[in-house]
């Protein structure tokens, strides 16, 4: 009887397991290619459940693990993000035209 219970256990494991790797496929978040490392500190909590996903053969590290779960997060609001994107370039591009207007106004002896 225990290795019955044993041997379904190890089944709904092993289909949790599939299932995590269906849903966070790395083809699915985009993670053909990372280029650019990012630190970052997180709590003690998040990382024992990375370590978890990473024990499990889910992903093959810490790292793959957060890449996943920060594009997912993204891609899920892949239009609001857009947006945000689209105004950061703006406001990138009027404080360096009124970074130029305050050096000209120093420079100008009018």
């Amino acid at each position: 009887m225990a290795d019955k219970k044993r041997t379904s256990k190890g089944a709904a494991q092993l289909s949790l397991r599939e299932e995590l790797l269906g849903q966070l496929s790395a083809e699915e978040f985009g993670l053909k290619k990372r280029e650019i490392s990012v630190m970052t500190r997180m709590s003690s909590d998040i990382v024992e459940i990375l370590d978890a996903l990473v024990e499990l053969e889910i992903f093959k590290s810490r790292s793959e693990a957060v890449a996943a779960f920060v594009e997912k997060a993204i891609t899920s609001r892949h239009d609001l993000f857009g947006e945000i994107k689209v105004q950061a370039k703006e406001i990138t591009r009027m404080r360096e035209t009124a970074k130029r207007l305050a050096f000209k106004a120093m420079q100008d002896k009018g």
